[in-house]
């Protein structure tokens, strides 16, 4: 029978590891998305074409990456939230392992190391579960960028 500490390492074991594989996911994705706009951009230099398939092809582009921009930036400011609430909890966990050193009684120094641990674990638990939302939240919104992209293609491609 496990543990309740058994059983919350497992959980922030379970929860980092489906962080660690959206993220990677986001990353593969980001990577796609930049070998694409790579391969349009060398196809366009490479292909002696007029003036208006160029237009059209840099008018694709600009609507691309003005869809890309409010979703990296959204994502970007999760994520430095998170660094700024991540400093606050450092500074309040620093000032109770000093007030939990500093503690001259034996019986009132193991309750404040208790109060340090305890909220230790409510960081960490914090911090995983803020990940893993972000992490959802970025693969969310890399596939509403996808299906919008690849609907305006079709509807481009119907139109040509």
């Amino acid at each position: 029978m496990k543990t309740n500490t058994t059983k919350e390492k497992d959980t922030m074991s379970d929860m980092a590891d489906t962080a660690m594989k959206n993220y990677e996911q986001a990353v593969r994705t980001g990577l796609k998305l930049q070998e694409e706009a790579g391969k349009c951009w060398t196809s366009m230099l490479n292909q002696a074409t007029y003036s208006q398939d160029w237009q059209k092809q840099f008018t694709q582009m600009t609507g691309v990456a003005n869809n890309l921009m409010p979703l990296a930036q959204q994502r970007m400011e999760d994520f430095m939230a998170l660094l700024e609430k991540n400093g606050h909890a450092s500074t309040e966990l620093m000032k109770k392992a000093v007030e939990a050193a500093q503690t001259p009684g034996l019986a009132e120094s193991q309750t404040k190391w208790m109060e340090f641990w305890t909220a230790s674990l409510g960081a960490v638990r914090s911090n995983a579960e803020a990940v893993g939302e972000m992490s959802s939240k970025a693969i969310d919104s890399w596939i509403d960028f996808v299906r919008k992209t690849s609907d305006g293609a079709q509807t481009r491609a119907r139109t040509a």
